[in-house]
């Protein structure tokens, strides 16, 4: 299989993940397409036609990311749309903790569904095996930031520590805000100043998802690290789940420090 990931807005990314059959054509579904419109020129330009689009996956429903979902609907009639509940728009196919489903005609591909209620009650996050290839990755939009829902008690933070611990095995994206705030936690650990020169710099175009290990992004994210004495000292805390609530609320703010 093939992602290719279609930068929208300032500071986020589409996905478009692709079969990769040894013979015949390849199919694609969507992945969080907030520009449908821009996310279907890329399809067009991998040389996918219409027909080879065979559903959309909703990570959640907020607008940056399932606000797309009515252009896909109109634009892709009767194809499947798959979210964690009804208030992401044109759900047509709810998926719940462990569900399974399959994409794809020649090159199957199996998805299992995991929910992780933190950034919005229906996120979810999307892992991916390939049948043939044995590849495997992850689709899981904003996995484990807290949004506008989330009260901040702690019960929210002790549902980001178990988002954390559902998505531990796998990769996610970093963008230039993300890394700027690892940087203000933890200034002087080399793997986060390697992380700013490599967004900074412009590696892989300016593309910044899909680049890292699961070793870097524990060596990178300061919401991994909440057992970390440093981190904890900054926090003020040694109960991870008091650290990960400090780490939340003080990137909220727009400050490492309270």
């Amino acid at each position: 299989m093939r992602v290719v990931p279609v930068p929208v807005r300032e500071d986020n990314y589409a996905y478009i993940l692709m079969s990769t059959p040894a013979q015949g054509k390849s199919q694609a579904v969507f992945v969080d397409p907030f520009d449908v419109s821009s996310v279907h020129k890329v399809a067009h330009d991998l040389g996918l036609t219409d027909d080879a689009i065979v559903g959309c996956i909703a990570t959640h429903k907020h607008f940056d990311h399932a606000g797309g979902n009515q252009d896909f609907a109109q634009s892709f009639p009767g194809r499947p749309i798959w979210g964690g509940s009804r208030d992401v728009s044109q759900v047509t196919h709810i998926v719940k903790h462990g569900d399974k489903f399959s994409l794809f005609d020649q090159a199957p591909v199996h998805v299992t569904a995991y929910s992780t209620p933190c950034h919005t009650r229906e996120s979810t996050c999307f892992f991916v095996e390939d049948e043939r290839s044995e590849e495997e990755l992850a689709q899981t939009g904003h996995g484990i930031k807290e949004g506008p829902e989330g009260e901040k008690k702690r019960g929210v933070f002790t549902g980001i520590l178990r988002a954390w611990c559902v998505l531990s095995t796998l990769t996610l994206e970093y963008t230039e805000s993300n890394a700027k705030f690892s940087a203000n936690v933890l200034p002087d650990r080399p793997a986060i100043q390697s992380l700013l020169a490599d967004i900074r710099g412009g590696r892989n175009n300016g593309v910044s998802t899909g680049l890292y290990t699961l070793a870097e992004e524990r060596a990178h994210n300061p919401f991994m690290l909440v057992d970390d004495e440093e981190v904890q000292k900054l926090s003020g805390s040694t109960n991870p789940i008091e650290t990960m609530a400090f780490l939340r609320n003080a990137k909220n703010r727009g400050f490492a420090r309270a």
